[in-house]
């Protein structure tokens, strides 16, 4: 009788206990009562803990989001319209050097050899006889560039000593003949096709593979590397070229002034394999990154890639902190063993968490799993941050997260949709939400043979109800994602419709690939089971909710399926960079201004630490995506991005579930403050970021009324 009384009376003990704190917890009033810098100090709290604070090798969300904002900069950004505007470059030119080689075993159009002077003089005489039409008022020179041999790999398939197939770099010798170089005003797609009707439509056709200008060590070699022999040396190379102008004055925080050795350090940095950094795809088409004078960089590109400026969004970090001298020194400092020595990259750097940028706050303190603390960087080089300091606190759950809220510890937080709710009716609250571009998704490894099939991928995302999932888990606030692309972008394609929800079709997919039930009610094909653990990172009890719900769909359908959740650091580390998963609940965010998707998508980026983590191959994405990169026409690129998301929606590699409509929830204090003093009411601007004019808010000390 005791132990039941005791169970009634414990739980309406604690219950007392939240009931009066609601007297004595310090409110956001009574704190900044005689402490004014409360005005000056904003704390955010998130549910996922950041592993490392350094944009050049981070690929979570959360940690890239709050550097951005506040630690690091790029050469370029989007505003508050998604338009591109400078940063740490002031502005930009866009021009390309091309190439046509002199091939003197091809016959020009009069009929003559083409050697290097008759091809040059073909070309020249076009140009100036007035024959390319506006071709010919973006060219600028013409001249001869001597023959010369140049180093180059491949990367082929061979056989080891015990008959299995790995990957084999091939070191290639590349003879390049005599070039005419063409030095163009701006860039030009179609160049070749208009110089074919100066040289002869066939003088552009790729090399043969059996070309005496490439070359091996070993000749089996030079046999496997054959069917890729003729990317190495084109006959026509377009070399866009983006040169950055840098803004004069900035400094990182620690004085040292950013120059164009930073941007070319990064560059190398992100591209090294040893740092496996998750960018390094982005940069595949530079072929290098040069500095003309302190304030210049050059940047040129191996080939057309049209969403190249978009990529120098990417933030960057100090050379003199992280180039190989400062490792070196880091080594000594201190005093790893020789493993530890060769361990020793930008992934593993203790700048990764006691950074440097040059961004508008600076690094103070970090407290693993408690917070971050940045203070305000008074020698910024450009509007100074309202808020002396901010903090970035890791609470591991939203119930936690709310009641410090509402305790004033807490000056917002990314609310789940039905806490908003409740403080959209609440008058000493707002709440901030719009489509930031995002989707979530369950993303089946290819790796593992039971997802290579599109059938059975297809039919798990028939057999669930994702309009039930926005209504109840999200509180309405979602839309159906149906492909790669946010829809808030032109490269969304609204005639893909989401999956349907249909059990029956479902089931008919699974015995059309081969599965029937077995006495256990488990689909069975060929002796093994449709079995596999599903997980995502814990914290997030929407994601958890759609395990759920997937698990009790799927069992319905005769699905073994196991979930897990882990800590958002080991879920990355032990699981995601790794693709050491089967399926994976996850979103994808950051806007989509971009349209070239290859860092997710692209067959090649299936690596270690890469995006393509479930190793998703499609000869067709492949080509989608790679015409993307090498279109300048807006339109077209529209078009081409419309058949990839066709595309990818048949294949379902993901199914895509939803777009959420992020609601954030601030005290109502919190307000826009003008360079005059004047205050305006927070809104989201149309890119959808709630935190685009951050450094502009404020705290007042008592709510005024705003337009």
């Amino acid at each position: 009788m005791r132990t039941k009384w005791l169970l009634i009376a414990l739980p309406l003990a604690i219950l007392a206990f939240l009931l009066q704190s609601a007297f004595w917890v310090p409110t956001f009033a009574s704190q900044a009562n005689g402490n004014p810098g409360r005005l000056e100090t904003f704390v955010r709290a998130s549910i996922g803990e950041v592993k490392h604070l350094n944009p050049a090798v981070s690929s979570d969300f959360t940690a890239n989001q709050f550097m951005d904002e506040n630690l690091f900069e790029g050469l370029v950004t989007l505003d508050e319209n998604l338009e591109m505007a400078g940063k740490l470059a002031e502005r930009w030119t866009q021009t390309e050097a091309a190439y046509v080689a002199v091939l003197p075993e091809r016959t020009l159009k009069d009929g003559r050899p083409a050697n290097a002077q008759a091809v040059l003089e073909q070309l020249e005489g076009a140009w100036k006889r007035g024959e390319l039409g506006d071709l010919g008022r973006s060219i600028q020179a013409l001249s001869l560039t001597p023959a010369t041999e140049r180093a180059d790999s491949v990367t082929v398939l061979a056989k080891n000593a015990k008959g299995k197939e790995e990957p084999l770099d091939v070191a290639i010798t590349v003879r390049v003949p005599e070039r005419v170089r063409l030095e163009l005003s701006q860039i030009e797609p179609k160049l070749f096709e208009r110089l074919a009707d100066v040289l002869g439509p066939r003088y552009f056709d790729a090399l043969p593979n059996t070309d005496p200008r490439f070359a091996a060590k070993k000749p089996e070699e030079l046999a496997l590397s054959r069917p890729k022999l003729s990317e190495l040396l084109l006959v026509g190379e377009h070399n866009p070229i983006i040169t950055f102008y840098l803004r004069p004055g900035v400094r990182w925080h620690d004085g040292v002034p950013f120059t164009a050795e930073d941007v070319k350090f990064n560059f190398q940095a992100i591209t090294n394999p040893k740092n496996a950094s998750p960018r390094a795809g982005a940069f595949d088409s530079v072929k290098s990154v040069e500095t003309v004078g302190e304030l210049v960089a050059r940047v040129t590109y191996k080939r057309l890639y049209s969403p190249a400026i978009l990529d120098w969004t990417q933030t960057l970090v100090p050379r003199h902190l992280l180039d190989d001298a400062a490792l070196e020194r880091e080594k000594r400092e201190r005093q790893l063993n020789e493993r530890e020595k060769a361990q020793l990259t930008l992934r593993t750097t203790a700048f990764n968490r006691n950074p440097v940028g040059t961004g508008p706050f600076r690094f103070v303190k970090w407290l693993p799993n408690q917070y971050i603390h940045v203070t305000r960087n008074d020698a910024y080089w450009g509007a100074k941050a309202r808020y002396r300091d901010f903090y970035h606190r890791a609470i591991p759950d939203y119930l936690t997260t709310e009641l410090e809220f509402g305790a004033g510890a807490v000056d917002m937080y990314d609310a789940l949709p039905h806490q908003a709710d409740r403080y959209r009716k609440d008058s000493r609250y707002q709440v901030l939400s719009g489509n930031e571009g995002a989707f979530t998704y369950i993303g089946y490894n290819q790796r593992r043979p039971v997802f290579q099939d599109a059938r059975v991928r297809r039919a798990l995302g028939m057999a669930l109800d994702v309009d039930a999932i926005i209504k109840y888990v999200l509180s309405g606030e979602g839309k159906r994602a149906t492909g790669p692309y946010y829809s808030i972008t032109p490269y969304d394609d609204p005639s893909v419709k989401p999956l349907p929800h249909d059990t029956k079709a479902a089931a008919d997919l699974f015995a059309q690939a081969g599965w029937k039930r077995n006495a256990r009610g488990i689909l069975e094909k060929d002796g093994k089971t449709l079995s596999f653990t599903m997980v995502t990172n814990a914290g997030n009890p929407q994601r958890k909710a759609i395990m759920t719900i997937a698990q009790d769909a799927w069992s319905k359908l005769g699905v073994d399926v196991k979930i897990q959740d882990f800590e958002w650091t080991v879920f990355l580390e032990d699981f995601i960079h790794k693709s050491n998963f089967d399926a994976v609940v996850l979103a994808w965010g950051g806007g989509g201004s971009n349209p070239d998707i290859h860092a997710i998508w692209h067959s090649s980026q299936t690596h270690l630490y890469e995006h393509n983590y479930i190793s998703y191959q499609s000869p067709q994405a492949d080509e989608l995506i790679m015409k993307i990169r090498t279109t300048y026409d807006p339109k077209e690129i529209v078009e081409l991005a419309h058949q990839l998301h066709r595309v990818i929606a048949e294949d379902q590699p993901y199914t895509f579930l939803y777009e959420p409509l992020k609601p954030y929830v601030f005290d109502k204090r919190i307000a826009l403050q003008g360079p005059d003093g004047s205050w305006q009411k927070l809104t989201t601007p149309p890119s959808g970021d709630v935190f685009q004019f951050f450094r502009s808010w404020r705290k007042q000390s008592q709510p005024e009324p705003v337009p």
